[in-house]
């Protein structure tokens, strides 16, 4: 039996494909567990937008965006949190810098926070 290049490289380009598609999923699991974890234990707080751009990456035929907020804790310090949410384009276009927006934030890593209007699909 003869291998021939075609064969090995389609064996490769399918084995990247899969293992590409597996950690992707590993992502979006431990993403979810994350804004699961931070619905239940999450400190809520108020925050205004400073930078919302798209990823370039779509879920379910809806965009991806990097969103950078600025965190105002009832105590302590502000802080800037970045997140990856996906958002219609409706939210996208009333979401520009500077809305008003309500979060929740892990207390153990201020970097991680949840918009609570996307809380809902989580539940």
């Amino acid at each position: 039996m003869e291998i021939n290049n075609r064969e090995i490289g389609a064996t490769l380009i399918l084995i990247c494909m899969v293992a590409f598609w597996t950690l992707a999923s590993i992502r979006r699991r431990i993403n979810e567990q994350q804004k699961k974890k931070i619905l239940k234990q999450g400190v809520q707080a108020n925050a205004t937008v400073l930078n919302i751009k798209p990823t370039g990456e779509y879920l379910n035929n809806l965009p991806e965006f990097q969103v950078q907020i600025k965190i105002r804790p009832n105590a302590g310090d502000d802080f800037v949190a970045e997140m990856k949410e996906v958002l219609p384009y409706s939210k996208y276009d009333s979401m520009t810098t500077g809305t008003k927006i309500l979060v929740k934030y892990d207390p153990e890593y201020y970097k991680r926070a949840i918009f609570l209007q996307m809380a809902e699909t989580l539940v």
